[in-house]
Protein backbone atom coordinates (compact mmCIF):
# COMPACT_ATOMS: atom_id res chain seq x y z
CA UNK A 1 0.00 0.00 0.00
CA UNK A 2 1.12 3.38 -0.76
CA UNK A 3 1.32 6.52 1.38
CA UNK A 4 -0.14 9.27 -0.43
CA UNK A 5 0.51 13.00 -0.86
CA UNK A 6 -2.03 13.77 1.36
CA UNK A 7 -1.33 11.97 4.15
CA UNK A 8 2.43 12.74 3.50
CA UNK A 9 1.74 16.24 4.46
CA UNK A 10 -0.78 15.75 6.97
CA UNK A 11 1.99 13.97 8.95
CA UNK A 12 4.28 16.84 8.13
CA UNK A 13 2.07 19.57 9.45
CA UNK A 14 1.24 17.18 12.78
CA UNK A 15 4.80 17.33 13.00
CA UNK A 16 5.38 20.78 13.05
CA UNK A 17 1.83 21.66 15.48
CA UNK A 18 2.49 23.15 18.79
CA UNK A 19 -0.49 22.54 20.10
CA UNK A 20 -1.42 18.86 22.82
CA UNK A 21 -4.53 18.90 21.11
CA UNK A 22 -3.48 18.56 17.56
CA UNK A 23 -0.45 16.25 17.90
CA UNK A 24 -3.48 13.90 19.96
CA UNK A 25 -5.44 14.67 16.63
CA UNK A 26 -2.84 13.39 14.01
CA UNK A 27 -1.37 10.73 16.29
CA UNK A 28 -5.07 9.50 16.40
CA UNK A 29 -5.63 9.41 12.74
CA UNK A 30 -1.90 7.88 11.96
CA UNK A 31 -2.73 5.44 14.28
CA UNK A 32 -6.34 4.51 12.38
CA UNK A 33 -4.61 4.57 9.52
CA UNK A 34 -1.85 2.23 10.36
CA UNK A 35 -4.23 -0.33 12.21
CA UNK A 36 -6.49 -0.50 9.39
CA UNK A 37 -4.11 -1.31 6.81
CA UNK A 38 -1.13 -2.84 9.31
CA UNK A 39 -1.22 -5.88 6.74
CA UNK A 40 -0.56 -4.58 3.57
CA UNK A 41 2.60 -2.04 5.01
CA UNK A 42 5.96 -2.34 4.48
CA UNK A 43 8.83 -2.84 6.60
CA UNK A 44 9.83 0.96 5.26
CA UNK A 45 6.69 2.43 5.66
CA UNK A 46 6.42 0.93 9.12
CA UNK A 47 9.23 2.63 9.93
CA UNK A 48 7.88 5.86 8.46
CA UNK A 49 4.71 5.40 11.22
CA UNK A 50 7.49 4.47 14.12
CA UNK A 51 9.40 7.94 13.26
CA UNK A 52 6.34 10.33 13.60
CA UNK A 53 4.53 8.42 16.07
CA UNK A 54 7.92 8.34 17.99
CA UNK A 55 7.78 12.06 17.52
CA UNK A 56 4.23 12.88 18.26
CA UNK A 57 4.52 11.13 21.51
CA UNK A 58 7.12 13.09 23.03
CA UNK A 59 4.51 15.70 24.64
CA UNK A 60 0.99 14.17 24.83
CA UNK A 61 -0.94 13.03 27.86
CA UNK A 62 -0.82 9.43 29.12
CA UNK A 63 -4.42 8.67 28.69
CA UNK A 64 -3.60 8.68 24.57
CA UNK A 65 -0.70 6.61 25.58
CA UNK A 66 -3.15 4.12 27.09
CA UNK A 67 -5.02 3.86 24.00
CA UNK A 68 -2.16 3.86 21.54
CA UNK A 69 -0.57 1.09 23.53
CA UNK A 70 -3.80 -1.11 23.50
CA UNK A 71 -4.44 -0.83 20.01
CA UNK A 72 -0.78 -1.47 18.79
CA UNK A 73 -0.24 -4.39 21.06
CA UNK A 74 -1.53 -7.31 19.44
CA UNK A 75 -0.56 -6.02 16.04
CA UNK A 76 2.56 -8.46 14.74
CA UNK A 77 3.86 -6.06 12.79
CA UNK A 78 3.39 -2.60 15.12
CA UNK A 79 6.41 -0.04 14.50
CA UNK A 80 9.13 -1.91 17.15
CA UNK A 81 10.24 1.88 18.50
CA UNK A 82 7.08 2.91 19.66
CA UNK A 83 6.22 -0.38 21.35
CA UNK A 84 9.35 -0.46 22.99
CA UNK A 85 9.24 3.45 24.10
CA UNK A 86 5.54 2.10 25.27
CA UNK A 87 6.70 -0.90 27.39
CA UNK A 88 9.45 0.96 29.31
CA UNK A 89 6.96 3.57 30.37
CA UNK A 90 6.79 3.39 34.40
CA UNK A 91 3.18 3.93 33.87
CA UNK A 92 1.62 0.20 33.95
CA UNK A 93 -1.56 1.71 32.22
CA UNK A 94 0.67 2.22 29.36
CA UNK A 95 3.01 -0.33 29.27
CA UNK A 96 0.74 -3.45 30.06
CA UNK A 97 -0.87 -3.94 27.03
CA UNK A 98 2.19 -4.11 24.85
CA UNK A 99 4.00 -6.74 27.94
CA UNK A 100 1.18 -8.85 27.71
CA UNK A 101 0.90 -9.48 24.22
CA UNK A 102 2.93 -7.30 21.62
CA UNK A 103 5.43 -10.05 19.20
CA UNK A 104 7.39 -7.11 18.70
CA UNK A 105 9.19 -7.89 22.09
CA UNK A 106 12.00 -9.72 22.03
CA UNK A 107 12.62 -12.49 24.41
CA UNK A 108 15.96 -10.47 25.87
CA UNK A 109 13.85 -7.06 26.15
CA UNK A 110 10.98 -9.49 28.00
CA UNK A 111 14.07 -10.32 30.46
CA UNK A 112 15.62 -6.54 30.80
CA UNK A 113 12.03 -5.65 31.14
CA UNK A 114 11.82 -7.90 34.08
CA UNK A 115 14.77 -6.96 35.86
CA UNK A 116 13.96 -3.80 36.44
CA UNK A 117 10.79 -2.39 35.88
CA UNK A 118 7.26 -2.80 38.85
CA UNK A 119 5.68 -5.82 40.46
CA UNK A 120 2.66 -4.25 38.26
CA UNK A 121 4.38 -4.91 34.93
CA UNK A 122 5.96 -8.04 35.81
CA UNK A 123 2.49 -9.20 36.13
CA UNK A 124 1.59 -8.03 32.62
CA UNK A 125 4.60 -10.29 31.65
CA UNK A 126 3.64 -13.05 32.85
CA UNK A 127 0.09 -13.24 31.51
CA UNK A 128 1.27 -13.77 27.78
CA UNK A 129 -0.18 -16.53 26.03
CA UNK A 130 3.79 -17.96 25.64
CA UNK A 131 7.05 -17.73 27.15
CA UNK A 132 10.00 -18.70 26.93
CA UNK A 133 12.53 -20.67 29.71
CA UNK A 134 14.71 -17.40 29.68
CA UNK A 135 12.21 -15.46 30.60
CA UNK A 136 10.06 -17.27 33.32
CA UNK A 137 13.47 -17.79 35.41
CA UNK A 138 13.71 -14.17 35.52
CA UNK A 139 10.49 -13.87 36.64
CA UNK A 140 10.18 -16.26 38.98
CA UNK A 141 13.34 -15.26 40.85
CA UNK A 142 12.21 -11.11 40.66
CA UNK A 143 8.50 -11.49 41.06
CA UNK A 144 6.64 -11.11 43.98
CA UNK A 145 3.94 -13.77 44.94
CA UNK A 146 0.92 -12.65 42.69
CA UNK A 147 3.78 -12.41 39.76
CA UNK A 148 4.28 -16.28 40.96
CA UNK A 149 0.74 -17.40 40.92
CA UNK A 150 0.14 -15.93 37.32
CA UNK A 151 3.17 -17.59 36.06
CA UNK A 152 2.50 -20.77 37.71
CA UNK A 153 -1.14 -21.19 36.41
CA UNK A 154 -0.05 -19.35 32.61
CA UNK A 155 -0.11 -22.66 30.98
CA UNK A 156 1.64 -21.26 27.86
CA UNK A 157 4.76 -20.20 29.81
CA UNK A 158 7.40 -22.87 29.89
CA UNK A 159 9.76 -23.25 32.81
CA UNK A 160 13.65 -24.71 33.21
CA UNK A 161 14.12 -27.36 35.77
CA UNK A 162 15.56 -24.78 37.97
CA UNK A 163 12.56 -22.60 37.48
CA UNK A 164 9.52 -25.37 38.56
CA UNK A 165 12.16 -25.67 41.83
CA UNK A 166 12.13 -22.48 42.52
CA UNK A 167 8.27 -22.16 42.44
CA UNK A 168 8.18 -25.20 44.65
CA UNK A 169 10.04 -23.37 46.88
CA UNK A 170 8.17 -20.13 46.67
CA UNK A 171 5.04 -22.65 47.34
CA UNK A 172 5.99 -23.85 50.82
CA UNK A 173 2.98 -22.13 53.48
CA UNK A 174 1.19 -20.89 49.77
CA UNK A 175 -2.00 -23.11 49.39
CA UNK A 176 -3.16 -21.67 46.52
CA UNK A 177 0.46 -21.48 44.68
CA UNK A 178 0.80 -25.19 46.36
CA UNK A 179 -2.19 -26.43 44.23
CA UNK A 180 -1.52 -24.58 41.19
CA UNK A 181 2.23 -25.55 41.09
CA UNK A 182 1.25 -29.42 41.73
CA UNK A 183 -1.53 -28.69 38.83
CA UNK A 184 1.19 -28.01 36.12
CA UNK A 185 1.22 -30.77 33.32
CA UNK A 186 5.27 -29.89 33.17
CA UNK A 187 5.81 -30.33 36.60
CA UNK A 188 8.41 -33.64 37.38
CA UNK A 189 7.63 -36.61 39.65
CA UNK A 190 10.01 -35.62 42.37
CA UNK A 191 8.97 -32.05 42.61
CA UNK A 192 5.61 -33.19 42.66
CA UNK A 193 6.33 -35.30 45.37
CA UNK A 194 8.02 -32.17 47.16
CA UNK A 195 4.72 -30.25 46.49
CA UNK A 196 3.11 -32.72 48.36
CA UNK A 197 5.56 -33.24 51.08
CA UNK A 198 5.62 -29.40 52.10
CA UNK A 199 1.89 -29.32 51.49
CA UNK A 200 -0.83 -28.45 54.23
CA UNK A 201 -3.65 -31.27 54.73
CA UNK A 202 -5.91 -29.22 53.35
CA UNK A 203 -4.15 -28.29 49.71
CA UNK A 204 -3.30 -32.83 50.24
CA UNK A 205 -7.45 -33.73 50.73
CA UNK A 206 -7.97 -31.61 47.67
CA UNK A 207 -4.98 -32.62 45.13
CA UNK A 208 -6.26 -36.05 46.63
CA UNK A 209 -10.35 -35.61 46.05
CA UNK A 210 -9.18 -34.04 42.34
CA UNK A 211 -6.79 -36.72 41.20
CA UNK A 212 -7.91 -39.55 38.44
CA UNK A 213 -8.17 -42.64 39.17
CA UNK A 214 -4.03 -43.75 38.70
CA UNK A 215 -2.70 -40.10 39.48
CA UNK A 216 -4.74 -40.54 42.99
CA UNK A 217 -2.64 -43.86 43.70
CA UNK A 218 0.17 -42.27 43.11
CA UNK A 219 -0.65 -39.33 45.85
CA UNK A 220 -1.94 -42.00 48.46
CA UNK A 221 1.55 -44.04 48.02
CA UNK A 222 3.69 -40.17 48.30
CA UNK A 223 1.56 -39.83 51.52
CA UNK A 224 1.99 -42.92 52.85
CA UNK A 225 5.85 -42.43 52.38
CA UNK A 226 5.77 -38.84 54.07
CA UNK A 227 3.64 -40.27 57.09
CA UNK A 228 6.71 -42.80 57.33
CA UNK A 229 9.62 -40.27 56.61
CA UNK A 230 8.14 -38.12 59.57
CA UNK A 231 7.72 -40.82 61.82
CA UNK A 232 11.66 -41.45 61.38
CA UNK A 233 12.91 -37.97 61.38
CA UNK A 234 16.26 -37.38 62.58
CA UNK A 235 17.52 -35.17 64.55
CA UNK A 236 20.48 -32.92 63.62
CA UNK A 237 23.76 -34.13 65.12
CA UNK A 238 26.59 -32.32 66.32
CA UNK A 239 28.98 -30.89 63.89
CA UNK A 240 31.73 -29.40 66.35
CA UNK A 241 34.46 -32.06 65.35
CA UNK A 242 32.99 -32.44 62.27
CA UNK A 243 33.80 -28.35 61.71
CA UNK A 244 37.49 -28.56 63.90
CA UNK A 245 38.12 -31.30 61.01
CA UNK A 246 37.57 -29.22 58.18
CA UNK A 247 39.00 -26.31 59.15
CA UNK A 248 42.17 -28.05 59.72
CA UNK A 249 42.25 -28.08 55.92
CA UNK A 250 43.10 -24.62 55.54
CA UNK A 251 41.57 -22.41 52.91
CA UNK A 252 42.68 -24.30 50.14
CA UNK A 253 39.30 -24.97 48.36
CA UNK A 254 40.74 -27.90 46.01
CA UNK A 255 42.19 -29.77 48.85
CA UNK A 256 38.83 -29.15 50.29
CA UNK A 257 37.28 -30.65 47.18
CA UNK A 258 39.74 -33.46 47.10
CA UNK A 259 38.67 -34.72 51.02
CA UNK A 260 35.21 -34.28 49.90
CA UNK A 261 35.66 -37.38 47.55
CA UNK A 262 37.32 -39.28 50.36
CA UNK A 263 34.45 -38.09 52.93
CA UNK A 264 32.06 -39.33 50.60
CA UNK A 265 33.34 -42.40 50.13
CA UNK A 266 34.06 -43.27 53.65
CA UNK A 267 30.25 -42.34 54.44
CA UNK A 268 31.88 -39.49 56.96
CA UNK A 269 28.43 -37.61 56.68
CA UNK A 270 29.48 -34.97 59.31
CA UNK A 271 32.67 -34.05 58.03
CA UNK A 272 30.93 -33.83 54.36
CA UNK A 273 28.14 -31.52 55.33
CA UNK A 274 30.58 -29.27 57.00
CA UNK A 275 32.62 -29.21 54.20
CA UNK A 276 30.18 -28.47 51.83
CA UNK A 277 28.78 -25.75 54.45
CA UNK A 278 32.69 -24.20 53.95
CA UNK A 279 32.52 -24.25 50.35
CA UNK A 280 29.23 -22.42 49.47
CA UNK A 281 28.93 -20.38 52.56
CA UNK A 282 25.56 -21.50 53.58
CA UNK A 283 24.35 -22.74 56.84
CA UNK A 284 25.52 -26.53 57.85
CA UNK A 285 21.55 -26.60 58.85
CA UNK A 286 20.62 -25.61 55.31
CA UNK A 287 23.30 -28.54 53.89
CA UNK A 288 22.11 -31.26 56.07
CA UNK A 289 18.57 -30.51 54.69
CA UNK A 290 19.53 -31.14 51.19
CA UNK A 291 21.42 -34.43 52.26
CA UNK A 292 18.05 -35.78 54.04
CA UNK A 293 15.90 -34.79 50.84
CA UNK A 294 13.72 -37.21 49.18
CA UNK A 295 15.02 -36.25 45.50
CA UNK A 296 18.38 -34.85 44.20
CA UNK A 297 18.03 -31.97 42.87
CA UNK A 298 18.80 -29.58 45.46
CA UNK A 299 21.81 -31.42 46.29
CA UNK A 300 23.13 -30.95 42.46
CA UNK A 301 22.24 -27.58 42.62
CA UNK A 302 24.40 -27.18 46.10
CA UNK A 303 27.43 -29.40 44.17
CA UNK A 304 27.11 -27.52 40.68
CA UNK A 305 27.38 -23.99 43.00
CA UNK A 306 30.30 -24.99 44.77
CA UNK A 307 32.42 -25.85 40.78
CA UNK A 308 32.79 -29.90 41.67
CA UNK A 309 33.11 -32.26 38.88
CA UNK A 310 30.44 -35.07 38.57
CA UNK A 311 32.92 -37.38 40.06
CA UNK A 312 32.86 -35.85 43.68
CA UNK A 313 28.91 -35.32 43.09
CA UNK A 314 28.18 -38.60 42.12
CA UNK A 315 30.24 -39.89 45.47
CA UNK A 316 28.38 -37.32 47.23
CA UNK A 317 24.83 -38.73 45.83
CA UNK A 318 25.62 -42.32 47.03
CA UNK A 319 26.66 -41.34 50.75
CA UNK A 320 23.44 -39.89 51.36
CA UNK A 321 21.53 -41.64 54.19
CA UNK A 322 19.42 -44.32 51.99
CA UNK A 323 21.05 -44.05 49.37
CA UNK A 324 19.69 -47.94 48.38
CA UNK A 325 19.76 -49.73 44.69
CA UNK A 326 16.38 -47.99 44.11
CA UNK A 327 17.22 -44.27 44.69
CA UNK A 328 20.30 -45.63 41.83
CA UNK A 329 18.04 -44.83 39.20
CA UNK A 330 17.79 -41.17 39.48
CA UNK A 331 21.86 -40.80 38.90
CA UNK A 332 21.46 -41.63 34.59
CA UNK A 333 18.92 -38.36 34.99
CA UNK A 334 20.74 -36.74 37.52
CA UNK A 335 24.27 -37.07 35.93
CA UNK A 336 22.33 -35.23 32.41
CA UNK A 337 20.74 -32.73 34.79
CA UNK A 338 24.51 -31.69 36.23
CA UNK A 339 25.98 -31.19 32.35
CA UNK A 340 23.36 -29.04 31.83
CA UNK A 341 23.27 -26.62 35.16
CA UNK A 342 25.63 -23.82 34.52
CA UNK A 343 27.59 -22.71 37.62
CA UNK A 344 26.14 -19.02 37.43
CA UNK A 345 22.73 -20.14 37.52
CA UNK A 346 23.58 -22.92 40.21
CA UNK A 347 24.85 -19.90 42.29
CA UNK A 348 21.90 -18.02 41.77
CA UNK A 349 19.24 -20.71 42.45
CA UNK A 350 21.06 -22.03 46.11
CA UNK A 351 21.17 -18.15 46.97
CA UNK A 352 17.34 -18.00 46.31
CA UNK A 353 16.71 -21.36 47.88
CA UNK A 354 18.75 -20.25 51.22
CA UNK A 355 16.77 -16.62 50.96
CA UNK A 356 13.13 -18.51 50.88
CA UNK A 357 13.92 -21.36 52.86
CA UNK A 358 11.89 -22.41 55.81
CA UNK A 359 12.59 -25.07 58.37
CA UNK A 360 9.60 -27.27 59.89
Amino acid sequence: MKLSPAIIDELENGLQAGTTDRRMEVLQRITDLFVHNARNFTEEQIALFDDVMGRLVREIENLALVELSRRLAPIPNAPGGIIRRLAWDDAVEVAGPVLAQSDRLTDGELIELAKTKSQMHLARIASRTALVEAVTDVLVEHGEPEVAHMLAGNPGARFSETGLWQLVIRAKGDDRLSETVAGRRDIPPYLFRKILTQATGKVRQKLLASARPDSRRVIEQVLADISVKLKKAAISRDYAEARRNVRSLGQDTERIKTELLVFAEQKKLAELIAALSLLVAAPIEAVEQLMHDDDVFGLLVLCKAAALDWAITHAIILSRPGADEARLSELDSASATYLKLSASSAQRVFRFWLAHRKID
